[in-house]
């Protein structure tokens, strides 16, 4: 049986080297990243993670004891602008960022060292937009810059806030921009709720409007499941499109069918043509006085007829076809070198 997409990138089963996950207020791509952290971390790969919004106290407390020797941490969380005075760091190995604004040197420098130390590691950005705010050209080559040194041991997984607009003054969009550089697009989207309301129009047939909110009960509740849409440009060329839904199951996050969250079942659509019928105001031959459609009789007749190039284009022209029609030979002599740059040339002017 072949298993579900988000599974497989969750586990590193196939190649994927750039994975973007774009995540709204409603569900957190927090649990995907911890999650794909344990699996690199149990197959004795060095994690380097970058913290703009997640305390590395907290981040730590997600794994194993016997794990956090390969954990290697750039805190831009605790202090990235310098307010403090003492640097606040958790173990020795990590590295905290005082001045965010100096991301090539203070960022980029420490994890290609890194990297190149352990060169089997898995880089990983729990969320862009903190650097984003501060220039979305400089953290867009960051990634870039990033995503130059994954190979099949090295992988680049990246949290983004699909719901933030950043505005740009040269038109360019930073989200476009990271879509066309990733591998593969994880879009998470929280289970949608049932609410009163729902219930109440169910009942009455009377449908209420919703007061507008962000958050709703079951939002970044991955104990009651999400939805991941993904997008997974192969290789070969082939693009996949899949929908999984995961739930957390323990340490780990299950990988479901979307319908056992939803409850509903996914039908494939298959392609197919349709008749669509012609508007005589939009048709151009209907007012002619003559008539260029064809007859049924005349469209057999028309599809029966074999043009003379059909045969030389299929290479069914025997020798004895050849014999029987005869064959033009054209020596051309000095009189008809033509001149592509004075096609005159032969006219005796």
């Amino acid at each position: 049986m072949t298993s579900l997409c988000l599974e497989q990138l969750l586990t590193n089963k196939k190649s994927s080297c750039f994975v973007l996950v774009k995540d709204t207020i409603r569900l957190s791509s927090l649990p995907i990243l911890t999650d794909i952290g344990k699996r690199a971390l149990d197959e004795d790969k060095t994690l380097i993670v970058l913290l703009t919004e997640t305390s590395p106290t907290f981040w730590r407390q997600q794994f194993a004891t016997n794990k956090q020797k390969n954990i290697f941490i750039l805190d831009a969380y605790t202090d990235p602008h310098g307010w403090n005075n003492e640097p606040s760091l958790d173990t020795a190995q990590d590295v905290q960022v005082r001045n965010v604004q100096d991301m090539e040197r203070l960022i980029l420098s420490p994890i290609l060292k890194k990297t190149t130390e352990n060169p089997n590691c898995t880089l990983l950005i729990d969320s862009l937009a903190p650097l984003a705010m501060i220039s979305q050209h400089r953290t867009y080559q960051l990634v870039k810059a990033l995503e130059s040194l994954t190979t099949d041991a090295i992988r680049l997984i990246v949290g983004f806030h699909s719901d933030l607009r950043f505005v740009s003054k040269t038109g360019l969009n930073m989200q476009d921009s990271l879509d066309r550089l990733a591998s593969v697009i994880i879009k998470l989207e929280a289970l949608k709720e049932r609410t009163h309301f729902e219930t109440q129009a169910a009942l009455t047939g009377f449908v209420p409007q919703d007061v507008f909110s962000y958050l709703t009960v079951t939002s970044n509740c991955v104990s009651k499941g999400g939805i991941a849409h993904i997008q997974w440009r192969r290789k070969s060329g082939k693009v996949t499109y899949e929908s999984n839904g995961f739930i957390q199951n323990g340490a780990y996050l299950e990988v479901v069918p979307t319908s056992q969250l939803t409850g509903t079942v996914e039908e494939t659509v298959e392609d197919r043509e349709e008749d669509v019928p012609l508007d005589p105001k939009m048709d151009p031959t209907a007012n002619l006085s003559f008539n260029l459609s064809l007859t049924d009789e005349q469209r057999k007749q028309k599809e029966d007829l074999v043009l003379p190039y059909i045969k030389a284009q299929q290479f069914e022209v025997t020798m004895d076809e050849e014999k029987k029609t005869g064959l033009i030979y054209y020596d051309p002599d000095a009189a008809d070198d033509f001149d592509d740059e004075d096609p005159d040339d032969d006219l005796d002017i």
